[in-house]
């Protein structure tokens, strides 16, 4: 039975036409369907939030001594400007572990020093702001709007502990800046 099979088989091939082949480059490439387009896009509507009035900030966190972002690496603006919000949002734990991981990123960076120092400050922990502020003082380097916001920082933290004269001395400090 096995040779029937072999021959029948091999018959088969000699009779039928090879299949046609067209080459690639002549071959249609169906195209998708344009949509159809009846109505302009809409964009969807703005949310808009009623503004967050904050408090009159501190001396030692006064606005208009802002770091200019050009001297920071986007590591560290990003987790600054992260550490805002939660700050802002009341979050102060979340802030300080974004400033701390930003810190095992850049260890000596005395922006994210000091703002960790002003995250410690709130969280009612002024040994820690004053340790802080202290070393972001010493990495300013020729940074004196940032030292002098250190020492006012330090100073309040003084307060905070009941220290009169060593927050005067913090303040004299600051103005020698």
């Amino acid at each position: 039975m096995l040779p029937m099979l072999a021959v029948g088989c091999a018959g088969l091939t000699g009779q039928q036409a090879p299949a046609p082949v067209e080459p690639y480059y002549k071959t249609p490439v169906p195209q998708p369907p344009k949509p159809i387009v009846k109505e302009k896009p809409v964009a969807p509507p703005e949310v808009k939030t009623a503004p967050l009035e904050p408090s009159a900030p501190p001396a030692w966190a006064t606005p208009a001594q802002k770091v200019q972002p050009a001297q920071l690496s986007p590591i560290a603006i990003a987790m600054i400007s992260d550490a805002d919000r939660s700050a802002g949002a009341g979050n102060l734990d979340s802030a300080a572990a974004v400033l701390e991981r930003g810190l095992r990123i850049e260890p000596r960076n005395a922006t994210l020093i000091y703002k960790l120092a002003e995250v410690r400050l709130k969280q009612a922990k002024p040994q820690q702001a004053v340790d802080l502020a202290k070393k972001s003082a010493l990495l300013a380097g020729s940074d004196k709007a940032l030292k002098k916001r250190c020492w006012l920082l330090i100073a309040e933290a003084r307060k905070m502990q009941g220290d009169m004269a060593g927050a005067t001395e913090a303040h004299l400090k600051a103005d020698a800046m």
